[in-house]
């Protein structure tokens, strides 16, 4: 974890938004995040195995929960609730969930223990939904925030989920490394084999790149008898690089933070790393 050398001072100014509606790529069919998340929560625990999500994020969560002393966590964007369930399973009470689909929090209600919080909001305006609040862990995660395209809600994102920390609280954010996807235009994402018994089915991930902003399309190519059928989900990303990332953090005070590039606990290569996390303390 590094520290700024300087506190910067919290401020109230208006930020003016870099990144507006008018450069939202023109792409016909392109979901809002409730549309998306609706979507893709009929077949998130297939394309993201709950297991295999387990095995890898369970040591990086258990070494968390230790080093900060964690008692309590938000999860900004549960969709299924997977990541509630494992620090459910680690001993964490105090919980609770939000997220912008009502078909995801249906998903993580039948998983999770029902004296758990789940609320239904947007990410820009879920660290709101619990003002007031505090918690031990705050995360946003699965790469989530870069569905919050423009400065002025980045820095009232960053600005309120600072505020749910105890004093001694850390906020974590994961995304998928964008410094590498952007530098090297990586449009085509591997292919991942999600074959249900008798019907084949594939998803990828196709990245369309325009001036600021990317399109992801995640792609879903399912045979039914002797026929092949491909089904889309497209979004716009804005994708958010550690330096990016890094400005609306210190401009919100936080104390110190600082990169990995997986669960693992490697640090962040741009050239290498398959996610950048960030570990930010208040």
């Amino acid at each position: 974890m590094k520290k700024s050398a300087r506190k910067p001072k919290r401020t109230a100014k208006k930020i003016k938004p870099t990144f507006i509606s008018v450069n939202i790529p023109q792409t016909e069919n392109l979901l809002s995040e409730l549309e998306y998340g609706e979507e893709l929560s009929a077949y998130f625990d297939l394309l993201y195995p709950e297991k295999i999500v387990e095995s890898i994020h369970r040591p990086f969560y258990e070494m968390i929960i230790k080093k900060y002393n964690v008692t309590s966590a938000c999860d900004l964007s549960c969709r299924t609730g997977q990541t509630l369930k494992l620090l459910s399973r680690l001993g964490l009470k105090k919980l609770t969930g939000i997220d912008a689909s009502p078909a995801m929090l249906k998903i993580s209600r039948k998983k999770l223990p029902r004296s758990m919080q789940l609320i239904n909001q947007e990410l820009p305006f879920a660290p709101a939904a619990l003002s007031g609040q505090k918690f031990d862990l705050v995360i946003c995660t699965k790469d989530s925030l870069p569905l919050i395209l423009d400065d002025e809600s980045l820095m009232n994102f960053f600005q309120q989920a600072r505020d749910l920390l105890t004093d001694t609280g850390i906020l974590i954010v994961e995304t998928v490394n964008y410094g590498k996807i952007w530098k090297n235009k990586e449009r085509f994402m591997p292919v991942m084999d999600r074959s249900l018994k008798h019907i084949p089915q594939l998803f990828f991930f196709i990245n369309d790149f325009h001036q600021e902003l990317l399109v992801r399309n995640l792609m879903r190519v399912e045979r039914n008898k002797n026929e092949w059928f491909v089904r889309s989900l497209s979004i716009p990303v804005r994708p958010l690089v550690p330096n990016e990332i890094e400005f609306f953090v210190k401009e919100t005070a936080f104390s110190k933070w600082g990169f990995l590039g997986s669960y693992s606990g490697k640090d962040y290569s741009q050239n290498e790393s398959p996610y950048t996390i960030l570990i930010a303390k208040r």
